[in-house]
């Protein structure tokens, strides 16, 4: 597929997600997208229209409810959804700061030695990690599967865990450089 394309069905697929549309019903229409476009050469925008109305006309004839989209997803949070994610975030907070302490040979936050504090917010981050992988792994199984393969077709590519990975790993070894130039 073009880029285009993909980007298309990206779309489509976050707009069916948001529309609570079974993933095995997602596999069968971003399967039959790519079908079409293959066999066509047609542009999927100008075959399907919109990625959002192709969702809602796929979402009603399932007969689920149109496009309650960001407010819906946000209300099956729980309360422990939302502390860990404050967690997640005085954590790397304060990991930043212990490295920034580190580099440029000063105490972190509250007076606490730089060092300990870069470790005890691992420890912390660690912990909120192993608790979004058990997490994931009690929800039920709804993978967008391509029914032609049995391939995941919502998976991250390389390059977008290596972004996921890689930004946060360079944001703080560039706390850590900055730490060390402020010496």
């Amino acid at each position: 597929m073009k880029s285009t394309d993909q980007a298309w069905s990206d779309d489509l697929l976050l707009a069916l997600r948001l529309r609570e549309v079974p993933g095995t019903r997602i596999g069968e229409v971003l399967a039959e997208v790519q079908s079409h476009v293959a066999e066509t050469g047609e542009d999927p925008r100008q075959a399907f229209g919109d990625p959002k109305q192709y969702a809602d006309e796929v979402a009603e004839a399932l007969g689920l409810q149109r496009g309650r989209g960001w407010r819906h997803l946000l209300s099956g949070l729980s309360w422990a959804h939302l502390v860990v994610t404050v967690v997640i975030g005085v954590a790397s907070f304060l990991l930043a700061d212990s490295l920034w302490g580190l580099g440029a040979g000063d105490d972190a936050a509250f007076g606490v030695p730089s060092g300990l504090m870069a470790a005890g917010a691992v420890v912390v981050l660690a912990a909120c990690a192993a608790w979004i992988a058990a997490a994931s792994r009690r929800e039920p199984d709804d993978t967008v599967r391509d029914p032609r393969t049995g391939e995941d077709m919502a998976r991250l590519g390389r390059w977008q865990l290596a972004v996921l990975i890689g930004a946060p790993v360079l944001a703080l070894t560039l706390m850590l450089f900055g730490g060390l130039l402020t010496r």
